[in-house]
């Protein structure tokens, strides 16, 4: 039998999280699960993913042309999909795949903490998302922050620099994401 991670194939990991607006309801959240688990299998792909009635969040492994089929049929069977942003890196060497597939149903799509606080609407948010350019333009403005939230062991694999004279750049250095929460409530981090 062999192996499902050939090495005539180059292998690739992808990226993604997709909120839903409505939420999903706990039947709708279970049915998602469960197809996604399925079609992640048929796909020969391996990772790690969490599954809330919020949304998908999953960081995934497999040969290039099963990841890029995967998120082809992810935008073809789930229109909420259609806009989703799949980060596929290729060139993957066999031993930074990963070896099984975790898919688990949880409570907030980032584990934060926050399970029960009202999530506030994000077609109803006063936020607007930038692009690359325009994320890198902000960087350079002397009264811009950036806040990185990811825990510790990502920030130290790599994170944007702004300019020397650009924007502060504040790493809370956390361990886990249900510790931001905790941080942002810190006097001296009120204080900025």
């Amino acid at each position: 039998n062999k192996s499902l991670m050939s090495t005539k194939e180059e292998n690739a990991i992808v990226l993604f999280y997709q909120y839903v607006e409505p939420p999903w309801t706990e039947e709708e959240h279970a049915q998602k699960l469960k197809w996604l688990i399925a079609l992640a299998r048929e796909k020969r792909i391996t990772g790690r993913g969490r599954v809330a009635c919020e949304g998908v969040n999953c960081t995934l492994t497999g040969r290039t042309s099963d990841i890029k089929e995967f998120c082809k049929n992810m935008r073809e069977e789930e229109s909420c999909f259609l806009e989703t942003d799949f980060k596929i890196t290729e060139g993957l060497s066999r031993g930074q795949v990963f070896k099984a597939l975790t898919l688990r149903k949880t409570n907030e799509l980032v584990g934060y903490g926050l399970f029960g606080e009202v999530t506030p609407s994000l077609k109803n948010s006063k936020a607007r998302h930038v692009d690359a350019i325009e994320f890198h333009e902000i960087m350079k403005r002397p009264d811009a922050c950036v806040i990185d939230v990811r825990n510790a062991f990502e920030t130290e694999i790599g994170r944007m620099v702004p300019p020397d004279d650009g924007a502060e750049f504040i790493d809370p250095k956390m361990r886990n994401s249900h510790e931001f929460p905790r941080w942002l409530a810190l006097p001296e981090t009120q204080k900025k």
